[in-house]
């Protein structure tokens, strides 16, 4: 694996998209967890795997790399570890066996499918007295005889009067 390749971690049911920020090429049993207060190695917190397994480390893309360093897609792979240290972006070391990289259309199908808290939006909407119905990839809602279809991506198909609140209340609903 290599720097800028997205992964997920195959052993979390519902994975988190995360980008490669080095190739330690140093097996597992010789590196330490980021933990400062700890001497374990990532061997010794991944016992299911290999410990001469090759140790690969991540950074989040949500939770770590577009929060604290938003211009971390125009930085070259090389310079990934580097911009997220600098960033403070927390990092995470894994087995590279227990991640799998995915092509650049799937990681922007994970990011596209997680930009909107649509439970949190839903509850938000029915307490402002919004007609709501609920699906996997979007919520149907409607207010005043007006329909609005909202997907996860953030995209609000419907015209009329509310268009424009509703479209700002759901940008405050993008993770």
């Amino acid at each position: 694996m290599e720097p800028g390749e997205y992964v997920v971690d195959t052993d979390d049911d519902d994975p988190d998209l995360a980008v490669v920020v080095s190739n330690r090429e140093e097996p597992i049993s010789e590196v330490t967890v980021s933990d400062p207060e700890s001497d374990r190695t990532v061997a010794a917190d991944n016992p299911a795997y290999d410990p001469s397994t090759p140790a690969v480390t991540v950074a989040f893309v949500e939770s770590g790399l577009n929060r604290r360093w938003p211009e971390w897609t125009e930085a070259s792979p090389a310079a990934l570890y580097e911009g997220a240290t600098d960033h403070d972006v927390k990092l995470y070391t894994f087995p590279e066996a227990r991640l799998r990289t995915l092509t650049g259309q799937q990681a922007a199908v994970m990011l596209a499918e997680e930009t909107v808290d649509l439970t949190a939006l839903e509850e938000r909407l029915a307490e402002a007295g919004w007609q709501v119905e609920p699906g996997e990839q979007l919520i149907t809602v409607t207010k005043h005889d007006e329909e609005y279809r909202i997907y996860k991506t953030g995209d609000v198909d419907g015209t009329g009067q509310l268009r424009t609140p509703l479209t700002n209340l759901v940008e405050e609903y993008s993770t």
